[in-house]
């Protein structure tokens, strides 16, 4: 019943490719790894970055594999896959057909009203396990895509669920930019990653895990109005790099005001929230500017790291949160 499948060519082509990409993985981490401002951030994160995509490409069976049979089976795992999604899809091609379409028609209502996805989030109340290292949550909540002064990194991120929070977090973010929407008028906040919803490995970040950390995105103007860059060519903002003076080469700079509006609204309603703050990382060569303002001259108490680290966190500020009395 196979052999018809085994002559056409689509899934030999796939498997190859996710082969290729298999093998390939490896050299293109010390291609990024040659690269001087990676240099360091590969010689910690990559390994581990890379180790997880490779693991992912054989779940669920990778737990009982060893590298080398990792490396052994890649092509027939998925060449097997392939041939069985081929074989299903040609006995099921008229309701295939008709649910591709439904899933486009889906797909368009949910980039249009992304916020309709709240309706299907938990009830329960939110507890989180562990540490920001090393945890998991039960009953996370997921943040509105978009409001008045705030919008998503990324459509995709957010419908493969990279944006849920212990439900405090959400109460205090929402608070924190509902106060900046009169602090700051102009600005919109972009939120970054944050968790999933079940919490644990959160690849790339090494935290993010059990509900309690947030990323938002740097605020930044150009001819004195606000500007946004937020696009795959720059991992979504995740890639770009302001100099020592918080600037771009194309004019845009960091709007050092909202900034510093939006970290001590955050402040603030955290402990209204019942939350404390463990961490925040921002570049610290650039926090002279945000501690300059009249803003910022009230959050220099905030537990920051104190040297620059591998991933700058100049693009974004993370903030690490903890339950108070937990």
């Amino acid at each position: 019943m196979l052999m018809p499948q085994l002559k056409k060519k689509g899934p030999l082509i796939l498997a190859l490719l996710i082969t290729l990409l298999y093998f390939g993985l490896p050299l293109l981490a010390d291609w990024i790894g040659s690269i001087p401002r990676y240099s360091k951030y590969a010689q910690r994160d990559i390994p581990r970055i890379l180790d997880g995509i490779q693991r992912g490409l054989l779940f669920p069976i990778e737990k009982w594999l060893s590298g080398l049979w990792r490396g052994i089976l890649i092509f027939p795992y998925w060449f097997v896959i392939f041939l069985g999604m081929s074989w299903v899809y040609q006995k099921t091609k008229t309701f295939w057909r008709y649910a591709f379409r439904l899933a486009a028609v889906l797909l368009v209502f949910l980039f249009l009203f992304p916020n309709t996805l709240l309706w299907l989030e938990s009830s329960r109340p939110s507890i989180s396990h562990g540490s920001v290292r090393d945890g998991r949550i039960e009953g996370a909540k997921r943040l509105p895509f978009r409001g008045d002064n705030f919008t998503t990194y990324s459509f995709p991120g957010y419908l493969f669920g990279r944006t849920f929070v212990h439900e405090r977090v959400r109460k205090t973010v929402l608070d924190a930019f509902a106060v900046c929407k009169t602090k700051s008028p102009d600005a919109t906040f972009v939120i970054g990653e944050t968790g999933l919803r079940k919490g644990g490995i959160f690849h790339p970040h090494r935290t993010h895990r059990n509900g309690l950390s947030i990323d938002i995105m740097t605020p930044m103007l150009r001819n004195q109005r606000p500007y946004r860059r937020n696009h795959l060519f720059n991992l979504w903002g995740y890639a770009i790099e302001f100099d020592d003076e918080g600037r771009l080469e194309n004019g845009a700079h960091i709007d050092y005001e909202s900034l510093a509006e939006c970290i001590l609204a955050i402040k603030e309603a955290a402990r209204e929230n019942g939350l404390t703050i463990q961490k925040v990382i921002f570049d610290p060569v650039l926090r002279p500017g945000l501690f300059a303002t009249e803003a910022g001259r009230k959050i220099r108490d905030l537990p920051y790291t104190k040297n620059r680290i591998i991933l700058r966190h100049d693009d974004h500020f993370h903030v690490d949160f903890a339950v108070a009395g937990q």
